[in-house]
C-alpha cells in the first residue's frame, strides 16, 4: 500500500483532472505502491508518482507505462492522454519559461526510462544501416505503414515478398526503422539466408535473441521448447521491433512470431509464406518505371541522367524495372564518371539491348552479381521443377499445344504457383498469368538442355493458364504474350 499522496486542485485545469484519473485506476488497482509498478512500468517510482501529482501533464510514454502498471487499457489510455495533450496546447501560455521547463521535464523522464530499462536489460540496436533512402514505393511504404499501425487489435506480423531482386529486404529496412522509433526496447534482427549458410535454426537465432536481450548464456535452455518458452515469455511485455529478413519457408520462424502484442516483427520472402497462420503480407511487384528512373538519378546523379534520359529508359527496361539490377547497373555506371551515359549503357547491354545474357554478366559490383543471386535461387530448385521453368522460358520457341499437354497430363500447373513462391516467376496483375523477367529468362535458358535452349529476346516471357471449363467443355489454354 502506498503512502497518501497531497490532495488534487478539483479546478486546477485538464493535466490535473488527468492526475486525478490516474489515481483512480491505481486505488482500483489495489493501490500498489511506485516502486511496485516501477518493476512493470520500466521508469521510476519517482517518474511515475510525479505523473499522478498533477503539477503537469506526463509524457504519453509515462502515462501509457502507468496505465498498464495498473491494468488500464492501452488505447484507451492513449485517447485520453491526446484528448487532454490538445485541451493543455489550447490554454494560452502564463509564462515564456513554462515551454522550455516542460521540454526540461520531458528530457529528464526520458533519462530516468533509459537508465531504469539499461539497468534491467540492454536494448538491443541490432537493425543494419540504411546506406541511402528508398527510391520510388511510396504509395507500397504508405501501405506497409496502415497494415502495421496499432488499432484495436494486436498488430500482425507482416510478410514482405517479391520476385527475385524486387527489393524486399531494402523496403522491410525503411519500414523497420521507422517502426523501431516507437519501440523502445530495442530492435532484433535475423539474416536467415546467412543462418541457414551456417547451420543455424529457429532455437539458435532465439538464443541469439534472449542473449542480445539481457539473458545470460548459462540462463538459456538447451531443450528447443523450453528456449521457445522464455523467448515468449521475456517478449510478453516488452516493444520491440524484430525483423526476419530472407526467409525462405514457414519452418525457420513459425516459433519465433508467438509474441507478447506491443511489438512488431517484419518478415522478407520470395514466397508470400501462406503457411504462416495470423500474418498479412504486402506483395512488391517491379518498379514502375518512373520509380526506375528515379533509383537511376539517386545512384548516378540526376544531372548525367538529364543529359541521356533514353539511356536511363533502355537500361530500366534491359534490367526488367527490377531494384537489384538496377542498382547494380547505377553504381557500376557511378563507379566510371568519365564515361557518357549512353557508352556506359551500352556497354551494359550492348547497341541493340537485345543481349539480356551480357547484362546478366556485367551486373556484378564488388561481391555482389544478380547472376549470383538467381544462381543461387536456381540451384535451390528441386530437381523435379527445374524443366517446367525451362519450359517456360523457352515458351516464345516450344509448341503452346505441347506444353499445354505436359502440364495436364503431369498434373504441373500447381507447380507454377510453386516456382513463382520461389522468386524465379512473378504472378501478374491478371488471374492465372505469371511473367520471367529478362535477367531471369536469359539465366535459365543457357541453364537449359536440349533443343529447347533457344530463345534470346529481352521480353519478358508470360504466360496465361485458363483453368479446365467443365461447363463449356473448353480445354485449358496457353497463351503468351
Amino acid at each position: 500500500m502506498g503512502r497518501p499522496e497531497k490532495p488534487l486542485d478539483p479546478d486546477a485545469g485538464p493535466a490535473t483532472a488527468f492526475a486525478r484519473e490516474l489515481r483512480r485506476l491505481r486505488a482500483a488497482a489495489g493501490s500498489p505502491s511506485y516502486r511496485e509498478m516501477a518493476r512493470t512500468a520500466l521508469f521510476s517510482s519517482t517518474v511515475l508518482s510525479d505523473a499522478a501529482a498533477g503539477y503537469r501533464l506526463p509524457t504519453l510514454q509515462v502515462a501509457l507505462a502507468f496505465a498498464e502498471a495498473c491494468g488500464g487499457d492501452r488505447l484507451a489510455w492513449e485517447r485520453r492522454w491526446r484528448e487532454v495533450a490538445e485541451a493543455e496546447g489550447a490554454e494560452p501560455q502564463t509564462s515564456p519559461a513554462r515551454p522550455t521547463a516542460a521540454k526540461a521535464a520531458q528530457r529528464q523522464e526520458a533519462e530516468l526510462h533509459a537508465a531504469a530499462v539499461r539497468s534491467l536489460t540492454p536494448v538491443p540496436t541490432q537493425l543494419p544501416r540504411e546506406i541511402r533512402p528508398l527510391a520510388g514505393r511510396t504509395r507500397l511504404l504508405q501501405e506497409a505503414r496502415v497494415l502495421t499501425a496499432p488499432g484495436a487489435d494486436p498488430v500482425a506480423p507482416l510478410v514482405i515478398s517479391g520476385q527475385l531482386g524486387a527489393g524486399a529486404s531494402r523496403f522491410a529496412l525503411r519500414l523497420a526503422h521507422e517502426l523501431a522509433a516507437g519501440l523502445p526496447d530495442g530492435q532484433l534482427y535475423a539474416d536467415f539466408a546467412l543462418a541457414e549458410a551456417q547451420g543455424r535454426g529457429a532455437s539458435d537465432i532465439a538464443a541469439g535473441f534472449l542473449s542480445a536481450l539481457g539473458i545470460p548464456a548459462d540462463a538459456v535452455p538447451e531443450d528447443a521448447g523450453q528456449r521457445f518458452g522464455l523467448y515468449r515469455s521475456v517478449l510478453a511485455r516488452r516493444r520491440v521491433l524484430i525483423l526476419l529478413d530472407g526467409v525462405r519457408h514457414e519452418g525457420q520462424v513459425r516459433e519465433l512470431l508467438d509474441i507478447g502484442s506491443e511489438s512488431r516483427i517484419v518478415l522478407t520472402s520470395r514466397s508470400r509464406l501462406l503457411g504462416l497462420d495470423g500474418t498479412r503480407g504486402l506483395r512488391l511487384p517491379a518498379l514502375d518505371r518512373d520509380e526506375s528512373v528515379e533509383l537511376l538519378a539517386e545512384l548516378i546523379g540526376a544531372d548525367r541522367l538529364g543529359a541521356a534520359p533514353a539511356a536511363a529508359l533502355r537500361l530500366a527496361e534491359a534490367c526488367g524495372d527490377l531494384p537489384l539490377a538496377l542498382n547494380l547497373a547505377g553504381r557500376r555506371i557511378a563507379g566510371r564518371p568519365e564515361w557518357l551515359l549512353d557508352e556506359a549503357v551500352t556497354e551494359l547491354i550492348g547497341d541493340t539491348g537485345t543481349e539480356p545474357t551480357r547484362l546478366l554478366k556485367r551486373l556484378r559490383v564488388g561481391d555482389e552479381s544478380m547472376r549470383s543471386r538467381i544462381e543461387e535461387a536456381y540451384g535451390a530448385l528441386p530437381a523435379h521443377a527445374r524443366p517446367l521453368l525451362h519450359r517456360f522460358a523457352a515458351a516464345q520457341d516450344a509448341s503452346l499445344e505441347e506444353l499445354l499437354e505436359e502440364l495436364e497430363e503431369f498434373d504441373e500447373l500447381d507447380e507454377l504457383d510453386q516456382l513463382a513462391e520461389t522468386g524465379l516467376l512473378e504472378r501478374t496483375r491478371l488471374p492465372g498469368q505469371y511473367a520471367m523477367a529478362p535477367l531471369v529468362r536469359a539465366f535459365t535458358l543457357a541453364a537449359s538442355t536440349g533443343p529447347r535452349e533457344a530463345g534470346t529476346g529481352t521480353g519478358s516471357s508470360k504466360l496465361t493458364t485458363r483453368r479446365y471449363d467443365r461447363t463449356q467443355e473448353r480445354p485449358l489454354r496457353l497463351v503468351t504474350a
